[in-house]
């Protein structure tokens, strides 16, 4: 099986990339309305034997059946940043997704990371329940402590505002539930033209 580090080496080849960085450079807003990066990135990634698993707001998943992991690429959402940075600190808890390595800036707007290969799965279990228990009274304290961790988490400073917590963000490794994106970064078109939590906001320990 090819190494990561050669695959890396493989995409990263001067015409390949250079090709895909020139195509996207006019891609500056971390808004979901351009979708150019999205689309070419598509086609390049085909080529490579990777195929689009699925797409969200700011973000496409991509796999290949030769590799244990999959890549997501993003523009610049700081709120997934956030994630990817609590989650890369609190790599044993059953709950949260793994990160593999770190993040790759692939454009000053556009970047990319490798995830642990999930499947899809209903929101039930032990945390929906102290979830929901949490969302009522943020009082509640779970007796798990991977759970309680999450929950300490998403109460955390402005936190609480950005989560999304649905069927969609939670995925499933064998029976165990795994949040994969609990927070969502609103681009306000009719609110001065504002994210919830500024793109530039990002912290350069993660790559």
């Amino acid at each position: 099986m090819q190494r990561f580090k050669q695959h890396i080496t493989e995409l990263s080849n001067p015409a390949d990339i250079a090709a895909y960085r020139k195509s996207v450079a006019g891609v500056t807003d971390v808004d979901s309305r351009d979708q150019s990066w999205n689309d070419t990135l598509t086609g390049h990634m085909k080529k490579f034997g990777f195929k689009k698993l699925g797409s969200g707001k700011y973000g496409s998943v991509f796999g290949n059946a030769k590799y244990p992991y999959v890549i997501k690429v993003f523009m610049k959402d700081a709120a997934y940043l956030r994630w990817l940075k609590f989650c890369m600190s609190n790599k044993n808890n059953p709950y949260i997704p793994a990160v593999r390595g770190k993040v790759i800036k692939i454009t000053p707007t556009i970047y990319a990371v490798r995830l642990e290969k999930l499947t899809s799965g209903s929101f039930t279990g032990p945390f929906y329940d102290e979830y929901r228990k949490w969302v009522a009274d943020n009082s509640f304290k779970s007796s798990n402590k991977d759970i309680q961790d999450i929950l300490d988490y998403f109460g955390k400073g402005d936190n609480k505002k950005l989560l999304d917590i649905h069927g969609d963000n939670v995925m499933k490794r064998g029976s165990q539930l795994v949040v994969i994106d609990p927070f969502y970064n609103w681009f306000g078109k009719y609110d001065s033209g504002k994210f919830t939590i500024d793109p530039n906001e990002v912290d350069d320990t993660l790559f």
